[in-house]
């Protein structure tokens, strides 16, 4: 086994605790760009020696203290000597720079309980800090690579401690991956129940953000909906709030998608209940548009019960027309007929024809209407021809009506010409 040197010894003319060239080219690493670039000052080397002393180096200018003769299996101590050398700096820079020092460890010693104490007692009141700086998540990762279920626990603890803190980690573009990975190391029942309840008390600011979101997700994906389904209750609570939310809006999808039971029931119980302000909203019609499209027995209906009396104005709006249009589409042939019913017969119906908006849905009443319904629909529009034949959109309509009726044409013709 390769032998340390002393770091201490021949100082290079340009750093003052710098070492002399290098012959053997040092493994990948955290410092591996900054090592190799410095390996006309150095001395033949173990890696993890190697580590500490850049390590000190960079960071505290100030040469380690590693013993002559120093064994592989001493470098942890190195580096444990290091952390403890250091106890007495408080500062987030000090820790940080202790903390970058750590992703050097060999994972067997960094596995070491004692050593494992000794970062987690020297980290503790930065930890949430630490999560969010891009330098110190892949030695934070390290750490729970190594960490027992015991020492996961910890960690979870000072997190969760401070649920504005993790909140903010949460929110953070590297905290939330980290947090992330933190959950996939939970395995025991107390772990998980204690990440679910925090993160279902601050579950509507993290709806809110994108980063936050991906959190929720996560927790979606790792955990059964016995347990999410704290989460979703909370997102039901709010959900006015988080469906008029621009990223909140995807995330009450992702909470339709995994839920189950009384837990939908209740998440639907409210969109439906407040369909008519989600309906014209920028964002919380999305909301609107998935219930209708999972096709539950009597939900669609009952959204348009809510929205009766307001078709034409909700047709001609650039967001509830989308509402109309797949309410039209995948609800029951009778309860869309009453929302046809409700535009041809409105003092409006021209207008909606002529709308930017209104135009698709008329055409969208025309793909889904069947029978006595269509035939009244089609002779309402053809009545209108004078008015609409040279506009841009009411022409549209026209061609519809003149396609759909061409297609019926050639059935009956295939029809007859199969029967004789």
């Amino acid at each position: 086994m390769e032998k340390c040197v002393s770091a201490a010894s021949s100082p290079s003319p340009e750093i003052k605790h710098g070492v002399d060239s290098a012959e053997s080219t040092p493994q990948e690493g955290f410092f591996s760009p900054l090592i190799q670039s410095h390996t006309h000052w150095m001395n033949p080397i173990c890696v993890d020696a190697l580590s500490c002393s850049m390590a000190t180096l960079c960071f505290t200018a100030t040469p380690p203290l590693i013993p002559p003769n120093c064994s592989t299996a001493l470098c942890c101590h190195c580096c444990g000597r290091f952390l403890h050398h250091h106890h007495t700096s408080t500062s987030l820079q000090d820790v940080k720079a202790q903390l970058i020092s750590v992703a050097q460890m060999p994972r067997q010693h960094l596995g070491d309980p004692e050593v494992m104490e000794m970062i987690l007692s020297q980290f503790k009141d930065h930890f949430c800090d630490l999560m969010m700086d891009q330098h110190c998540v892949f030695s934070i990762l390290a750490i729970f690579q190594a960490s027992s279920v015991h020492q996961i626990t910890r960690i979870l603890h000072l997190l969760i401690q401070n649920h504005h803190k993790l909140k903010e980690v949460c929110m953070h573009n590297h905290g939330s991956v980290v947090i992330q990975k933190l959950l996939e190391h939970l395995k025991t029942p107390e772990q998980i129940c204690a990440a679910i309840f925090a993160v279902k008390r601050i579950s509507v600011r993290l709806c809110k953000s994108i980063n936050g979101g991906h959190v929720i997700n996560h927790c979606f994906k790792l955990f059964s909906p016995a347990l999410t389904r704290f989460i979703i209750d909370e997102v039901a609570n709010n959900c006015v709030e988080i469906a008029t939310d621009k990223s909140g809006c995807s995330i009450l999808q992702k909470c339709l998608h995994h839920a189950k039971d009384n837990t939908m029931k209740r998440l639907i119980e409210e969109i439906v209940s407040h369909a008519s302000v989600l309906t014209e909203h920028p964002f919380g019609n999305y909301a609107v548009q998935y219930i209708v499209k999972m096709k539950i027995p009597g939900v669609n209906a009952e959204i348009i019960l809510q929205l009766q009396g307001c078709y034409a104005q909700l047709s001609m709006n650039k967001h509830a027309s989308n509402v109309v249009e797949h309410l039209l589409e995948f609800s029951e042939e009778k309860d869309a007929a009453n929302i046809i019913q409700e535009l041809m017969y409105s003092h409006n119906f021209l207008r909606i024809i002529q709308d930017p908006y209104g135009n698709y849905v008329v055409q969208r009443a025309l793909q889904n209407c069947k029978g006595s319904v269509y035939k009244m629909l089609s002779t309402i529009i053809l009545l209108n021809y004078p008015h609409l034949h040279t506009h841009p959109y009411g022409k549209r309509v026209l061609t519809f009506v003149q396609r759909r009726k061409n297609y019926e044409q050639r059935h009956i013709s295939k029809q007859g010409g199969s029967s004789s």
